[in-house]
């Protein structure tokens, strides 16, 4: 039962009840993201790499910025769950694009990460 109000919680704060998006604190680049763990951000750069991986629990779709992986500098996760809201794959209409994303930075692995739900949060970059 914790679990549920602490998920619930999270996700309020992500998104606002009309199901739109929160106002970014502000736009940054990706090597800036570790400084802002736990906040609301556009974070944008470039996709160096992206891969969906049907194998594994929640069938991820990792997009990769700055570097490919191993070595990226931020990544974005879409799950499988929220793949068919895309009209493209994620993984091949976001490769070598400047994006921008919108959505709470965490960290995994010692990267920077935000899981985003819909395309809504992705922009061109410009």
């Amino acid at each position: 039962m914790a679990l549920f109000l602490v998920a619930g919680l999270i996700l309020t704060r992500v998104f606002s009840p009309s199901g739109q998006l929160p106002t970014p604190e502000a736009t940054i680049h990706i090597s800036e993201a570790e400084a802002y763990v736990g906040k609301v951000m556009e974070v944008c750069g470039e996709v160096k790499s992206a891969r969906f991986i049907p194998d594994i629990g929640g069938q991820p779709t990792f997009l990769n910025f700055g570097k490919s992986h191993p070595n990226q500098i931020f990544t974005v996760v879409i799950w499988d769950d929220d793949r068919i809201k895309w009209q493209q794959l994620p993984e091949l209409a976001y490769i070598d694009q400047e994006i921008c994303v919108t959505g709470r930075i965490e960290i995994h692995r010692d990267v920077p990460q935000i899981v985003i739900q819909s395309p809504e949060q992705v922009k061109s970059g410009n």
